[in-house]
C-alpha cells in the first residue's frame, strides 16, 4: 500500500487533486554555482557538499531517518508527499479541515530544512500557497503549484520562502480562531517584510527548545558565519551581494526581536551590509 496521501487504496490509482498546501523551492543561484565551481575548478567539491547536504537533509523531509521510521509505523498514510528534481523540491500536504493544521507543518518542517541547507551554505528561495495540487513521484500538478512557483519567481526575490495571496489569506483566517492572535503559532512562524510579503520566520526553531535548554546557540553562529562569508565573497556582485545583505538584515532583526538572548555577539557586522553610501575618501 502506498503511504502516498494523494494515492487511494484502491487497485486502479487514478490521480485526483486534492486541496492542499503546497510549497515550491529551489537553491538560490544552482546554475551560477555550477558555472562558478567550473571557472574555479571546485566542481567535485562543490557536488560533494551539495550531494551530502541534500542527501541528509532529503532524508529527514521524507522521514526516513529511525525515529520517524518508528512513528510511521502508527499511521497508515504520511501527512505530505515530496517531489524533487535537480535543484526543485515540491511539498503537498492535503487539507483535512481548515489547513491550519498542515500549513503548521509545513512552517515548521520547512524552517529545519532551510536553517540547515543555510548553514551548509545552500540558500532557499520559495514559496507556499493554498489551492488543488496533486503530488506524486511521477507528477506535480494543479493550481497550487501554479500559483506558488509564480510566487517563488516574481515575489520571493531573496533568500526567503514567502506565502502567495491563498497562503496568507487561510493564515489571516487562522489568527481570528484565538482571542488574542499573538498567541496563536503563526505568529511566530511568520514575518512581514519591508515590502508586505509574509516569509518564513525559519531563524525561529533555533528556539525551539528555548524553555527547556534555551537556543540552539552554536546553529545561529553558524548561520552569522555564513552569511558573513557570502557577503565578503559576492561584494563585487551586487546582484547577488544584496541577497545575502537581505539575510543580514533579517539574521539581525531576528536577534534583537530575542535580545533576551542574544547579545551583539551573535549579529552581522552591519558594515558588511549597509547599504547608504559612504565617502572614498
Amino acid at each position: 500500500m502506498s503511504r502516498n496521501p494523494y494515492h487511494t487504496d484502491t487497485e486502479e490509482q487514478v490521480p485526483t487533486l486534492r486541496n492542499s498546501v503546497l510549497v515550491f523551492m529551489d537553491i538560490l543561484g544552482y546554475s551560477a554555482m555550477i558555472r562558478e565551481s567550473e571557472e574555479l575548478g571546485t566542481q567535485q567539491e562543490v557536488l560533494f557538499r551539495l550531494y551530502t547536504t541534500l542527501s541528509k537533509e532529503r532524508e529527514w523531509l521524507e522521514e526516513r531517518t529511525v525515529s520517524q521510521q518508528q512513528l510511521r509505523e502508527f499511521i497508515k498514510k504520511d501527512n505530505y508527499a515530496l517531489k524533487a528534481f535537480t535543484d526543485n523540491i515540491v511539498l503537498g500536504w492535503p487539507i483535512r479541515d481548515d489547513a491550519e493544521c498542515e500549513l503548521g507543518s509545513a512552517f515548521s518542517k520547512l524552517a529545519f530544512f532551510q536553517l540547515q541547507m543555510v548553514t551548509s551554505g545552500f540558500f532557499i528561495r520559495g514559496a507556499i500557497s493554498v489551492g488543488n495540487a496533486y503530488v506524486d513521484e511521477i507528477a506535480v500538478f494543479g493550481k497550487a503549484l501554479t500559483e506558488a512557483h509564480t510566487g517563488e519567481l516574481s515575489l520571493a526575490r531573496d533568500p526567503r520562502i514567502i506565502l502567495t495571496t491563498s497562503a496568507m489569506n487561510a493564515a489571516r483566517e487562522h489568527l481570528t480562531h484565538y482571542s488574542e492572535p499573538r498567541h496563536a503559532p503563526h505568529t511566530r512562524d511568520i514575518l512581514q517584510d519591508s515590502d508586505g510579503q509574509w516569509f518564513l520566520n525559519y531563524l525561529d526553531c533555533i528556539l525551539i527548545a528555548e524553555n527547556n535548554q534555551g537556543p540552539f546557540y552554536d546553529e545561529f553562529l553558524k548561520h552569522k558565519t555564513i552569511v558573513e562569508q557570502m557577503l565578503q565573497q559576492h561584494r563585487g556582485n551586487p546582484s547577488i551581494w544584496s541577497k545575502y545583505a537581505w539575510v543580514a538584515g533579517y539574521h539581525n532583526y531576528f536577534s534583537d526581536l530575542h535580545s533576551e538572548h542574544f547579545n551583539d555577539d551573535y549579529k552581522i557586522n552591519v558594515e558588511l551590509f549597509r547599504a547608504s553610501p559612504t565617502l572614498i575618501v
